[in-house]
């Protein structure tokens, strides 16, 4: 009788442990809503910082490019070193790299819009992802900032994000 029985509690117990197992991936939180979109669809990224803020912060002319993320322009100086700002435009904004972003990453908002903001200790190397849109977002970096990369790139995107267009 028992032995009878203990196929049946194996499978039994197996079914059960295979219940409480999930493969579902944790899901990301929810990207808070754009309340003022802004476009980049068709923007030269290299057109998002003007002469008077690579003067400001010593950079040389932007270099176009392209990456994983889409168009990209990069600059470098002095300090910082580099600056780079990817428009993302091919997928769903924040909300893809919000899924694909470092663990570590705060939430913050930049001029109201909302931000991941990822840097290393002591300040040296920061990064932005600013969602402009609900599928649109601007991934800024900076190497070698002043007093630290995450303040002066903050500041750096005030004036960005100000003088990007209007979403139709």
């Amino acid at each position: 009788m028992i032995c009878r029985l203990l196929p049946v509690v194996v499978a039994i117990s197996c079914v059960a442990m295979l219940a409480g197992c999930s493969s579902e991936e944790p899901q990301p939180p929810k990207v808070p809503p754009i309340e003022s979109p802004k476009g980049l669809v068709g923007l030269d990224p290299c057109t998002l910082v003007d002469g008077a803020v690579q003067a400001t912060y010593g950079l040389g002319t932007g270099v176009p490019g392209t990456d994983e993320l889409g168009a990209n322009c990069k600059w470098s100086g002095q300090s910082p070193k580099t600056v780079q700002l990817t428009s993302y435009t091919s997928g769903s904004g924040l909300t893809d790299l919000s899924k694909k972003s470092d663990p570590d990453a705060s939430r913050v908002r930049l001029q109201g819009y909302p931000a991941l903001e990822t840097f290393t200790s002591g300040g040296q190397f920061c990064r932005y992802d600013v969602g402009v849109a609900d599928e649109q977002a601007i991934v800024a970096t900076m190497d070698g900032g002043k007093p630290d990369s995450c303040t002066a790139l903050q500041k750096l995107l005030t004036t960005v994000l100000t003088h990007l267009p209007a979403t139709e």
